[in-house]
């Protein structure tokens, strides 16, 4: 089992997301067709400061609730966005790193040596590249959960916590 500190950073700071409660505006409420064998579905558009979430209720919650009325609500966790453009980058360096690599071996070594000492070339820059991105993407979703956490947290939710 592995031990990785960024991962318990993002569950503390997933669990704190989860034991969020604001207050927000309704703005809108929605009934969504069935579609692909999925039953109707009866949303809200809430308003909290300059963001409109949408909100998934139950028949009754949703028969009750008045646009403009305030309700409380968890805010949704951020999607976790994969850095596709920080991705091709390092890709591309890594591979003209791994040829600059293997082609400065080649020039120097021939045989059975020059293979394997590119081949443990390229697969070192394989694992540093790795490495970086694994940890480009852990970071981005750190700093995205606590600038959500920072957004929603507000005296509302000092407020709120003590209901």
């Amino acid at each position: 089992m592995g031990f990785n500190i960024c991962s318990i950073q993002e569950k503390r700071l997933v669990d704190r997301f989860h034991s969020l409660k604001v207050k927000g505006e309704i703005i809108e409420k929605r009934r969504l067709q069935p579609s692909g064998g999925q039953p109707e579905r009866k949303v809200v558009m809430i308003r909290f400061k300059d963001r409109e979430i949408e909100k998934q209720l139950d028949d009754a919650q949703f028969e009750r609730t008045q646009i403009g009325e305030q309700i409380w609500f968890s805010p949704p966790l951020p999607d976790r966005d994969p850095c596709n453009c920080h991705l091709f980058v390092c890709l591309i360096g890594a591979i003209i790193a791994a040829a600059l690599a293997i082609w400065a071996i080649t020039s120097h070594f021939h045989g059975r040596t020059a293979t394997l000492l590119s081949l443990a070339a390229a697969g070192w820059v394989s694992v540093i590249v790795w490495a970086k991105i694994c940890c480009h993407e852990q970071n981005r979703c750190l700093r995205d959960l606590e600038q959500d956490l920072r957004f929603f947290e507000t005296n509302e939710y000092k407020m709120g916590s003590q209901v």
